[in-house]
């Protein structure tokens, strides 16, 4: 074969291959190209990359409330339909640390009250939703609830590092409770549970033998407390005010009043019918101190 034939049939062939090479590069380029644009139309599907995963769903917050059992009442047994509107609730978002919930100005749930009651599961309107990226919240509820920031009962807002604080004057017929939830998140299968604590104690006296009475009542009782929303915690100032009961029938119990858990004893004044002298009486429980949401009656 002639020289120049030979040179020029090879370098037919290094054209063609540098040709085909080149399709070939375009041509996967092309099918990479129409790959991507797939899953970007299309959307992530499982199994492509571990950083392509499906769209977050929003999950719908359910809660159920109950009321701290014990073998004595306190006046608010049940919250059902009829004082649900006295229901305040409060929630934290876990924080970008793992675990920690702070208080900000802005919580996830501010105040609220919820819309509705069926059974003892409650709803919102509108509804409430768990907050993406797995992360979990703690529900706070207290009773009864307010939006006044000023008067004999009202409400401090949260703030930075700062758990919201309701602030109460006790006349002797408020029942005062407080809830906390575990904290929960999206992936919870079972409804946020808010079981109510009485904060007070509820205190009945027998006067059965002491004959007819002109008046009773408590004296120097603790009458303004704080409860704080984030512990539960309630503190009393230094102010004190009389607490007047019901005058029983002979051989009847008074009325119950809400006064202070966590209380020695209380004093008693009594003014018989047909005497102006008076009677003064230190009531105490069997043992310790006063309970929160227990009814103490005691006879004098």
């Amino acid at each position: 074969m002639p020289e120049r034939y030979s040179q020029s049939l090879a370098g037919y062939r290094n054209l063609r291959n540098l040709c085909h090479a080149k399709k070939e590069r375009t041509m996967k380029r092309a099918i990479l190209t129409l790959m991507g644009w797939m899953l970007l139309s299309q959307g992530c599907s499982y199994g492509v990359a571990d950083d392509c995963l499906p769209p977050e769903e929003t999950v719908n917050i359910r809660m159920a409330i109950a009321e701290e059992k014990l073998p004595t009442r306190a006046p608010v047994t049940t919250i059902d339909a009829s004082n649900l509107s006295s229901v305040g609730i409060y929630a934290v978002r876990e924080g970008s640390t793992a675990g920690q919930y702070p208080w900000t100005p802005t919580p996830f749930a501010l105040n609220l009250t919820p819309s509705g009651i069926s059974g003892n599961q409650i709803s919102f309107n509108p509804k409430l939703y768990y907050p993406l990226g797995g992360k979990r919240v703690i529900f706070y509820g207290y009773y009864p609830r307010t939006t006044a920031t000023t008067g004999n009962n009202y409400i401090i807002a949260p703030d930075n590092g700062i758990a919201p604080t309701y602030h109460f004057t006790l006349t002797g017929a408020e029942d005062v409770m407080y809830a906390v939830s575990t904290p929960t998140g999206s992936t919870s299968t079972s409804p946020v549970s808010l079981t109510f604590n009485h904060v007070l104690t509820q205190l009945r006296l027998n006067t059965s033998l002491l004959g007819s009475l002109s008046s009773i009542k408590l004296v120097g009782v603790s009458n303004k407390g704080t409860l704080n929303i984030g512990s539960g915690g309630v503190t009393y100032d230094s102010s004190v005010t009389d607490i007047a009961l019901t005058i029983p029938l002979l051989g009847a119990v008074t009325d119950a009043v809400m006064v202070p858990a966590g209380v020695a004893s209380y004093k008693v004044e009594v003014v018989l019918l047909l005497s102006l002298l008076k009677r003064t009486y230190l009531v105490k429980p069997t043992s310790g101190t006063f309970q929160p949401g227990v009814i103490y009656t005691i006879s004098l």
